[in-house]
């Protein structure tokens, strides 16, 4: 017999718990409505033992059921880590965020000091998740669990309405979690598409536009046509006019004339310049990381190449570009760190491997890219002692899609190097997933 769950169906605090439920494979039921008449004030999920109230005590309750899933973790450690995070999520993300999202989705009027304080605070619990995401692939260990769960869910209204991409700028390595997390099925089949927020979101200015519109509708001046008489200009339009009835007859579609070489030449030099940068500054992050935690290995996603296997050799040739301490922007210095990068485009994921000279007798670095490789059938471009390249191509009915299997090719790339003795394992003492009441911003 299936449990009930008494909760409002697209409360993000009741998404936690259906996720949940979807991994652990619970089945689960909630009311037809969505109203207060039909689910109370506070969530209560219904078993036949009794009955749990409050939406974290569910979410805890149902990641507890299934042991090997993980979604509590797999040791004690983990499972304190985990309430670390969803008591840093509830306190320190979800009250602000809520302070700014609701009024905009109209739930209650907006105080501007209020959403000021809160954006402010957003700012600094976004700054701690994603310097904590430039180290790991999920919140806790290698797996989804209920911390990763608590903090997309949270997420999830904010980046509709009000995180618009200006303001998402600064946090890549949240946003690559994010998109990671929503490619689950368990998480889609729950919240479904998420439309990203495109431009900063407008409060009650955007009724002034409408208000100007009076003005607008003032055009006798014009409908006496005193301009009319001076047509000699306008007959010099004939050579536009076809190019706009050829648009027309072609259905609008302005992409059927093909940029020309200059064209193409420039947006591929822009699309180069931008991959250079991502990777400069994503070498900087890789050397500070390094230094923290005394890793000599490292592997992780760029997103600017999409797949390009050309642009992802440049973006590791960014990375370890020798860093020059005198500019104002510091660009790559991770040359001494041993690496692999990965980028998901739509036809393929691009791998590129990096061993310095230094660390050669330690790891071969075409064995440690044919062992990812292998791992989702993939193929070796090119190799040498110091850089290796691949690629993972796209196949629908075989299960294989980019951004599906770079997590778990990265995972595989950090085992390898487990077996190896150049990784830490998670019960390490030096395990910086540890957090104290300092790391943490108005805590």
């Amino acid at each position: 017999m299936p449990m009930k769950l008494f909760a409002q169906p697209n409360n993000y605090k009741t998404h936690k718990a259906l996720i949940a439920a979807k991994y652990v494979g619970l089945e689960i039921e909630t009311p037809g409505g969505g109203s207060a008449a039909d689910t109370g004030r506070i969530p209560v999920l219904q078993t036949d033992q009794g009955c749990i109230f409050s939406s974290s005590a569910i979410a805890r309750y149902i990641s507890r059921i299934s042991r090997p899933v993980g979604l509590y973790g797999q040791n004690l450690l983990e499972g304190g880590m985990i309430d670390s995070w969803v008591e840093f999520c509830t306190h320190e993300l979800e009250v602000p965020l809520m302070s700014w999202v609701l009024p905009v989705m109209g739930v209650y009027p907006e105080v501007p000091e209020v959403t000021a304080c809160a954006k402010e605070d957003v700012k600094k619990a976004l700054a701690v998740l994603n310097n904590h995401l430039l180290h790991y692939t999920y919140m806790v260990g290698h797996t989804i669990t209920l911390a990763d769960i608590s903090i997309f869910c949270a997420l999830v209204d904010g980046m509709r309405e009000v995180l618009d991409a200006e303001f998402r700028k600064p946090y890549g390595n949240l946003m690559r979690w994010f998109n990671t997390c929503l490619a689950q099925p368990e998480f889609a089949a729950v919240v479904g598409q998420v439309k990203l927020c495109g431009a900063a979101p407008k409060g009650g200015a955007a009724a002034k536009p409408a208000e100007a519109k009076p003005k607008q509708e003032a055009k006798p001046k014009q409908e006496a046509k005193p301009k009319q008489e001076a047509k000699p200009k306008q007959e010099a339009k004939p050579k536009q006019e076809p190019k706009a009835k050829a648009q027309k007859e072609a259905g609008g579609k302005k992409e059927e004339a093909a940029p020309t070489p200059e064209e193409l030449e420039k947006m591929k030099k822009d699309k180069l310049k931008k991959v250079i940068k991502e990777g400069g500054k994503r070498g900087v992050e890789i050397e500070g990381a390094a230094d923290m935690g005394g890793l000599q290995f490292f592997c992780t996603a760029v997103d600017l190449p999409d797949g390009d296997l050309d642009l992802l050799l440049e973006s590791m040739k960014a990375m370890n570009h020798k860093s020059d301490p005198t500019e104002e922007e510091r660009k790559g210095g991770s040359g001494h760190i041993g690496k692999m990068i990965f980028s998901a485009g739509v036809e393929q994921l691009a791998v590129v491997a990096y061993v310095p000279e230094a660390k050669q007798g330690e790891l071969s670095c075409q064995e440690w890219l044919e062992v990812v490789l292998n791992n989702q059938s993939g193929e070796m471009k090119s190799k040498s002692k110091d850089v290796c390249a691949g690629i993972v191509k796209a196949n629908g009915d075989k299960g294989i899609f980019p951004l599906k299997i770079r997590e778990p090719m990265i995972l595989e790339a950090n085992n390898f190097l487990r077996k190896k003795g150049l990784f830490p394992e998670d019960d390490s003492d030096d395990d910086e997933m540890v957090f104290g009441d300092d790391d943490f911003p108005s805590m």
